[in-house]
Formats: structure tokens, sequence, C-alpha cells
């Protein structure tokens, strides 16, 4: 059964910001998927002319800030394939980053789609923001079911799509020839993936995972809203590409380089230019919607990385590149900068547990400090724990500084986003926080004693997890549709949260004690 991990909250800086930098994982780049059309493409704070696809306001409407984590939809499990219950939400898959909960990517709305045809496809993963080359294990993909009819106001639910997937494709990075139907872009951090999409008529949606290895079993979700032309095709129509002049790899101090998106294959196309970097606001576009364009930057004070996005639609369909560069400050400087530790204050908790986690440009996982730094009420303040970590960082991180760059060093800030992430050296690829939340004195947890198409019935399992007895105990989980029975429990329901309170009888929990004669039914 599936065991949302409440306790893990991925919290990655971008998620806190209007317009921040990107520091997570990945997604469906192409065919454009919802998170890359409202998210990498049209960001939460583009209005006007800006927003390429004005429609993403009804996505981010409920959660603005989430809409910066676009590359965050993840969880640890080993997907759709091996869930039960399955979560309510599909595209976000009860997204830990979410705490279970809807994405804005769950939105019963109008989505953005590109045209696709049966036959053979390729679908890529852009991964720029966390390469997870070496220990991907999978790549799956569902597609909705003959005679689906999309509604802009009922979310997806399970029942939409095909039981099983269409396409399962295994990647072994030891042996990264061995599936020709998986291709490691390792210079361009993608994953170009191929499938025989079957035969469909009209708009659908399609479901995709990216997995990794044990241990993490961190797997990525993503869906893309597609139009069928009822053809079959042996490729995409439209194709985005990207020439620099200069043709460089690198750029340095303040300038300009023209990018040139009309080597695009596809008739009467239109042009959308995005950017993801550590710093962005020292970059712009002159025109963001021409197919060719100068980029403009300002000097940074370390190195880091910018990535350029170009989205191409026509008659034919949509498709998105990216490009590349390394961008160096003009005077000599030893410092990557990865991005803010945090773009909007936010107060956290006593009781929660902070670390940085740095992502190697190899895929590699290091977490720092290695013992999670527990907060206490003296710190946990929104600017007196970015201070606490960057102290602790900086204590034992080696090649890697938290604070703010002046003269050569880095200097942990009580602020609550002045503060940045640098690395002597450019092996690393990204890094974010990761903040686990102060265990509740009272848990529950479930699990499904009957299940059926339509619905199901767990047994409820109430923990005291304190060293002293708990008078007139409660708890909440997540749980997977609406409750219609609750039985020796006392209960209320908002969202997928269901609250629960001790009856009559057991309302005290001893030390150590669980309470499990409880349990209820759902719907789905």
């Amino acid at each position: 059964m599936l065991q949302p991990s409440l306790q893990r909250l991925l919290l990655a800086a971008a998620a806190w910001a209007a317009g921040g930098a990107a520091c997570a994982h990945g997604l469906i780049q192409d065919p454009p998927s919802r998170n890359w059309f409202c998210g990498s493409v049209t960001k939460p704070n583009h209005t006007g002319s800006a927003a390429q696809h004005p429609e993403c306001a009804q996505a981010f409407a409920a959660d603005r800030n989430g809409g910066y984590n676009f590359m965050s939809v993840l969880t640890h499990t080993r997907g759709r394939a091996a869930v039960t219950p399955l979560p309510q939400h599909v595209c976000g898959f009860g997204s830990e980053t979410w705490k279970g909960g809807a994405t804005p990517w769950d939105t019963a709305m109008n989505w953005p789609t590109s045209k696709m045809s049966a036959g053979r496809h390729k679908f890529t993963w852009n991964i720029s923001w966390g390469p997870h080359f070496d220990d991907t294990e999978e790549f799956r993909y569902w597609i909705t079911k003959p005679g689906f009819v999309f509604s802009p106001t009922k979310p997806l639910t399970w029942d939409d799509f095909e039981p099983a997937p269409f396409c399962t494709l295994k990647y072994d990075d030891k042996n990264p020839q061995a599936n020709g139907d998986v291709v490691a872009a390792k210079a361009t951090q993608q994953f170009h993936t191929y499938c025989s999409v079957p035969v469909r008529s009209g708009r659908h949606v399609i479901y995709g995972e990216w997995g990794r290895l044990p241990p993490t079993l961190e797997r990525f979700h993503s869906c893309a809203d597609v139009v069928f032309d009822g053809g079959t095709a042996p490729g995409p129509k439209v194709e985005a590409r990207i020439a620099a002049q200069p043709d460089v790899e690198a750029l340095t101090g303040q300038g300009s380089l023209v990018l040139d998106g009309s080597g695009s294959a596809g008739a009467g196309l239109s042009y959308k230019w995005t950017l993801n970097a550590p710093n962005p606001g020292l970059y712009r576009f002159e025109n963001s919607t021409a197919a060719t364009t100068r980029l403009h930057y300002a000097a940074p004070t370390a190195a880091g990385t910018v990535q350029v996005s170009l989205q191409v639609s026509g008659a034919d369909g949509r498709s998105s590149t990216s490009k590349s560069f390394t961008h160096q400050p003009a005077s000599a400087s030893t410092w990557t900068d990865l991005g803010a530790l945090t773009q909007t204050a936010r107060a956290l908790q006593a009781g929660d547990k902070v670390q940085l986690r740095l992502v190697s440009r190899a895929g590699q996982d290091r977490y720092v400090p290695a013992t999670p730094l527990t907060l206490t009420a003296a710190n946990a303040g929104a600017t007196a724990w970015p201070l606490a970590l960057a102290r602790a960082v900086n204590a034992e991180a080696g090649v890697v500084r938290v604070g703010v760059l002046k003269g050569g060093q880095v200097t942990p800030a009580a602020d609550g986003t002045a503060n940045r992430v640098y690395a002597n050296g450019a092996d690393l690829a990204s890094a974010f926080v990761q903040v686990q939340g102060a265990a509740a004195p009272v848990t529950a947890s479930y699990s499904v004693s009957n299940d059926w198409q339509s619905g199901y019935c767990a047994t409820l399992k109430v923990t005291n997890n304190g060293s002293t007895a708990v008078a007139n105990w409660s708890a909440s989980l997540p749980v997977v549709g609406t409750v219609n029975q609750v039985w020796n429990a006392v209960h209320t329901q908002s969202g997928n949260r269901l609250s629960l309170s001790g009856p009559p009888w057991q309302r005290d929990l001893a030390p150590g004690a669980s309470y499990t004669q409880a349990g209820f039914c759902a719907d789905k």
C-alpha cells in the first residue's frame, strides 16, 4: 500500500521564490508536459505579454510558489506499477514536495496541448536540475483509454488511463548502449526515450515516470496533454533548434550573444525563449518571442550554469529544446553559484530537521551536515535558521559554502533571503534544502484490508511516539479518495487529509501505545 512520507518535505530553493533559480530534478520536456508549459516556459510571475500560456495562471492560482518547483514532482516509490492504493492525484502522484496533496499540474483546467500521432515517437526528459544518469533504472508511460473525454472541470482519475503502460524502457548506465530506445544525452543533460504510441483520436493525456534504482527509489512524475491528428508519423513534424552566435559554451563577465531559432523545423512557427539560472536577474532577452533574439547578461560574482530553452509552436505541433552555457565572472573566482538558499523568507518550527542536498554533475547525492540540524525555538525563525544551517554546512562541507560572497569570502548572514550556495569547483550541479518536519507525538497510518475498483476499506493504527501519556489524542493523515465511513474514532476530512480523535472510551494513549480498533472505508 501507499505510505505517504509526511515527514519528508523536499523544499527546493525555487519553490520559495518568484522567478528564482530551479535546483532540483527533471520533467518531460518534449512533448511539452503540463509542468513544462506551466512552470518552465510560463512562470507564476509571468503576466500579460510575458505569459506565453496565460491559462497557466489558473494552475498557479492556489499555489503560486509551488509553480516554481515544476521540476520537483517526485516520490520515493516504485510508482504506478507497484503502489496500492494509488494516490488521489494523477499527475503529481501524491508528490512529497506537496506532502501528498495536489500539485498545480493536477488542476482541472484547459491545459495547453501538443499534436501527436500513433507510431514511434521521442519523449525527452530534461534532467539538468539533477543529472542522475548513473542510477536511472527505467521509464514508463501510460495513456488514457480509447473513448476518453477530456473535461476542463474534472480532475484526472486513474480510471481514465489504461491499466498497463504502453511503454516500459529499462536503462543501465554501465551499459548505456544496451537499449537503443533510451539515449542518455549527457552533454545536454537529457534522456531521449523512444516509444510506440497507441492509436487514438482526439484529445488524450500521457502520464510518464522516470525512476531511479534503490536505495533512493526516487521517481519523477509528469503529464502531457496531446491531440491526435488521426494519422501515424515516424517522428515529430515540428522540431526546435537553437544556434548561438558566437558558438560558445562559456560566457564571461558582462555581454550579449545572439540566439537563433530560425533553423527550427515546421511551418508557421511561433517562438518562446525562457531561461533558468542560479541568479536569473542577471539575464534579459531583447525579444523573447522572436525567432532570433539577443541575450544580454550582467557580470556574475561567481560561476554558474545558464540554461536557455526554446519552445516552437506551429500548425503541426510543438517542440522544445535547450542549450546550456557556463557563465564566469570577469575576474577570476574559484566559486560556482548554485543558487539562493532561500528565495523568500519562511519560518520553520522547533523540532524540524534541515540539511542541504548536493547533487553532482554525475548524479551523486551528498547531504550536509551529515547529521541533520535539529532546530530549536531559538533558531527556527525566518532569519535564524538559514544562518544556523549555513554555519553547519560551512563547518563540514569542504568545497561548499553558504552565505554572502564578498571579496572572495563567503560569510553566513542572519537574513531570510541573502544567503546563497557556492561550490569551490564545478563538479556540483545543484543544491536544495531538505526539511524533515518535527515528529508529531501521535501519528496515524492505515493498511488496506479490502480493495476494489471504486473504493477500499482500511484499518487504522494510531501510535503515541512520545515518552509521556497523551490525553485527548488527535492525529491526521493523507488518504486516497473520499471517506464515507469511519468506525471507533471521531473524524473530519478536508481534501485528502483525514483528521482523527479518540472515541469516548479511548481518548488517552500511554507512551509507546497504539490504538488499532478504528478503521474506515472510502470511495476512490
